[in-house]
């Protein structure tokens, strides 16, 4: 069946990010493949600052390679959609399709807490707080959903739980000290792919005028608001993202 490769935004748990989508699109016969990618979720955590888009992207191509995976759906979320417009750009063999979830894309997504990070404890303790289980964790993460039902206390505790992998914290820190080495947003004038943008009506990071820049931007693209969710459609709205997500891996294959 087609393959759709589901690539994870800047948050701790990486593609744990995607559980409540994987077994709907599994059953309509998609295959697979979520990364984790570099100092995220459950891979290794680098304390060097090479955290950048074009290294990330190369991470993706490697394992796709590896995989002799070829025009797949990329699948992405929030800042990931960056590093699958960067794989695009650079290596469009394993790119067939794009389906970008909440995109952020225009303005490079840094910590916010990055002014202080060479500070020596006060970058870790920021980092901790805000980014890798905190207390501030936890607010924002309830900020950035409509539903705030939809955050528990058990959804919490299991997208905390890779925050406890040794390095994290360093990991974190090189992340907010790598240097800028993308050419995007330029360099998606070399993007040609079909294109679906999912964006939540109450997103509070991604606003409709940036997901319709984004559109225009890619020329070859549709853009779906997913009413009642906010920077997880994904997850608040699973059933019905799942569905667009599913018809759009399965028309690719038409």
């Amino acid at each position: 069946g087609p393959c759709a490769v589901l690539v994870h935004g800047f948050y701790v748990e990486g593609s744990k990010t995607w559980e409540a989508n994987v077994r709907g699109l599994a059953r309509s016969g998609i295959r697979l493949i979520a990364v984790d990618l570099k100092g995220f979720g459950h891979s290794v955590r680098d304390t060097s600052p090479t955290y950048t888009l074009h290294s990330q992207a190369i991470v993706l191509a490697k394992l796709l390679n590896q995989l002799h995976v070829g025009g797949a759906t990329i699948v992405a979320h929030g800042w990931g959609s960056s590093v699958a417009l960067q794989l695009a750009n650079e290596q469009p063999q394993f790119v067939g399709q794009l389906a970008l979830i909440a995109p952020v894309v225009y303005g490079r997504q840094v910590p916010v807490w990055q002014p202080v990070a060479r500070v020596p404890y006060l970058g870790s303790g920021a980092a901790w707080c805000i980014d890798s289980g905190g207390p501030l964790w936890g607010m924002i993460r309830r900020h950035e959903f409509y539903d705030k039902s939809a955050v528990t206390s058990a959804y919490l505790s299991d997208v905390r739980r890779p925050t406890h992998i040794v390095g994290t914290i360093k990991a974190l820190l090189a992340m907010a000290s790598s240097p800028k080495d993308s050419d995007l947003p330029e360099g998606m004038a070399n993007v040609k792919v079909p294109t679906l943008i999912l964006l939540g009506s109450k997103d509070p990071w991604v606003s409709e005028e940036e997901a319709s820049r984004l559109k225009s931007d890619l020329g070859d693209a549709k853009l779906v608001i997913i009413r009642e969710a906010g920077h997880y459609p994904h997850i608040e709205e699973s059933l019905q993202v799942g569905r667009y997500l599913a018809e759009f891996c399965i028309e690719a294959t038409r």
